[in-house]
């Protein structure tokens, strides 16, 4: 008798814990102060996350794979048939991975340079059973190869690693113009996601080829883009190619043109530091 009642408790409290899984607020907390070096997050996809990635790795595990709807969002806007993706910035995988899994992308490149990131993106895609669909790079795409950089890593923002440039002894990238991948797919087909925190001016300077193909950009801008030396060179060029830009965050919102993107990325203030945008 007390093994049967024992036995009903125990199902109960799985049945209660299982209910507070799906609470966001409860799996933050789970995340918070639950989390060692990893986590693994496994429903519909797998993937590793960092314990202590406070951005990517924590709204992956509390909300899903982190801005994937960004991807399914713009395929159906540009009203193309979308069969490749290039992931510039991929960090570890909660952007492509979703995306070939759910078969709305055959082919993907992905690149991710910072190594610790680039590691358990290449865990991830194994994980997933996508090694022959998703080829890696560990490339900081740019305007220019073999560059003098310096890495900034956010250590609670696994998704806020910044390169800058500098003339002093640092570390030799392995940097590479976008132009470079220009043949690996079929560019009516294509589309390219970038997000790499503030550095967008060097990798749309080292893409000209693509844009002038007028392939859809997934971008995110930072504030910091409208002080860029490129700033208006690459404004002219997107004006050159491409009619109109899209609010993603905003999926009731409409095509705006291209023409007033220039104004909108000047007001990016402190309150308004970035806006993920859909350019076609």
């Amino acid at each position: 008798m007390l093994h049967k009642i024992f036995n009903y408790i125990f199902l109960k409290l799985i049945s209660f814990y299982k209910k507070l899984l799906k609470i966001r607020r409860f799996r933050k907390v789970e995340f918070d102060y639950f989390s060692k070096k990893y986590r693994l997050y496994n429903k519909n996809y797998f993937f590793i996350l960092f314990g202590k990635d406070k951005f990517v790795s924590r709204n992956t595990f509390v909300n899903g794979p982190h801005d994937s709807y960004f991807l399914d969002s713009s395929i159906n806007l540009t009203k193309k048939q979308i069969h490749y993706l290039i992931d510039v910035g991929a960090n570890i995988g909660t952007f492509c991975i979703p995306g070939v899994l759910n078969n709305k992308i055959k082919e993907c490149i992905a690149i991710e340079p910072v190594n610790r990131i680039n590691k358990i993106l290449k865990i991830n895609i194994s994980l997933n059973d996508l090694e022959n669909k998703i080829k890696v790079f560990d490339y900081v795409i740019s305007d220019k190869s073999k560059q003098k950089l310096n890495l900034i890593e956010n250590k609670f923002n696994y998704g806020d690693n910044r390169f800058q440039i500098t003339q002093k002894k640092q570390k030799i990238f392995n940097s590479r113009k976008l132009d470079t991948f220009i043949n690996y797919f079929d560019t009516k087909k294509l589309i390219i996601k970038i997000d790499v925190q503030g550095f967008e001016d060097r990798v749309l300077i080292g893409s000209q080829k693509f844009i002038k193909k007028k392939v859809p950009l997934i971008i995110e801008f930072n504030s910091s883009f409208k002080r860029s030396k490129y700033f208006q060179k690459i404004i002219n060029l997107l004006e050159d190619n491409y009619s109109s830009f899209f609010y993603l965050e905003n999926i009731s919102s409409k095509f705006n043109d291209i023409k007033i993107l220039k104004n909108k990325l000047n007001n990016l203030n402190k309150s308004n530091t970035e806006i993920n945008c859909l350019i076609l």
